[in-house]
């Protein structure tokens, strides 16, 4: 999906992985996440305009997220009400939108491929709320090779994913199992998998044709 496609599907309401409220994987680890630590640096690939960011920061960490939305951006401030200022990201094409107030958060609205650790600075914790599985599948390896590079020696990866049958609901989100987590990062990272759940609901059997749906959770630290 390109960019261009991301915006309108914004433009069109088509957002129905957008969560009102915190994210209950999130909540749930955060504390496996931040390992008792304080004022950390979060990155949140391809956030949208989740709420996630607004709490994290409320508990004194800077947050920083990559969204390829406009719209996305702005509703997210708006609707925090976070005054913001924008200006361009030296070196690629995109905006930076900052929080004008004492809030710690800024999101890149950009291609999260064009992003480096040069732009980016390295991150204590990443919070991937279902980026992982929304990239194509071929895309993968690229995916795993810009983010790794973004996270600290010691710093911690949270990874949402899902389990479904691909042969019934081509995605997104897409098919993540156990094996394509180790294909992916077991090269550079130690793996521990923190959960299991069928979350199988209405929608997912009545509009998407499939008998179970599971979230797995992960936890990756560098080796």
């Amino acid at each position: 999906m390109s960019v261009e496609d991301w915006e309108e599907r914004w433009e069109l309401g088509q957002t129905h992985f957008h969560k009102e409220d915190v994210h209950p994987t999130l909540q749930k680890y955060y504390k496996h996440l931040t390992r008792g630590r304080d004022k950390l640096r979060f990155y949140v690939p391809l956030c949208g305009k989740t709420v996630d960011m607004s709490w994290l920061a409320d508990k004194g960490h800077t947050v920083i997220g990559c969204e390829g939305s406009d719209l996305a951006c702005h509703q997210f401030f708006e609707e925090n009400s976070i005054p913001y200022v924008t200006s361009k990201i030296p070196g690629i094409d995109g905006i930076a939108y900052v929080a004008g107030n004492k809030a710690a958060i800024g999101i890149y609205r950009c291609d999260f491929f064009q992003l480096s650790v040069e732009i980016l600075e390295p991150f204590d914790c990443i919070w991937d709320r279902g980026s992982f599985v929304a990239i194509p599948v071929t895309m993968r390896q690229q995916y795993a090779d810009s983010i790794i590079p973004t996270l600290k020696k010691d710093g911690s990866y949270l990874l949402d994913t899902f389990q479904l049958s691909s042969d019934i609901f081509a995605g997104p989100p897409f098919n993540c199992t156990e094996d394509d987590v180790y294909k992916y990062f077991g090269n550079l990272c130690n793996i521990e998998k923190l959960e299991s759940t069928d979350i199988c609901g209405d929608v997912h059997r009545q509009q998407w044709g499939l008998q179970s749906f599971d979230e797995v959770v992960y936890l990756l630290t560098l080796k």
